[in-house]
């Protein structure tokens, strides 16, 4: 694992443990009301936004705009016909098709 997963893991680590002491130290004192609605906002915030997202109609609006369009490569459309892909180790590029470009 690299240093920088394993900084991550570890910051993770101590905020749930600052976390679970927090909401402990809540219900030590008779809080745990309060320990409840911090533990349940999240979840309440996301159903709530999902419904009005639903509500609305946004989810088939978001499916129109992220929609792509593609076309079959035909004698008469042959604009991605010759790309090239660079997939070797030393970077060099091949063409998708094996006719030469015009």
């Amino acid at each position: 694992m690299s240093l920088g997963l394993f900084l991550t893991a570890l910051i993770k680590l101590v905020m749930a443990v600052a976390g679970v002491v927090i909401l402990d130290a809540l219900c030590g004192v008779e809080l745990g009301i309060v320990s409840w609605a911090i533990v349940a906002t999240p979840f309440l915030m996301v159903a709530l936004a999902s419904s009005i997202s639903l509500g609305l109609g946004l989810d088939r609006l978001a499916g129109i705009a992220a929609r792509e369009s593609f076309t079959a490569l035909t004698g008469d459309n042959k604009k991605n016909r010759d790309k090239l892909v660079s997939q070797l180790a030393n970077e060099d590029a091949l063409p998708l098709s094996s006719n030469p470009v015009n």
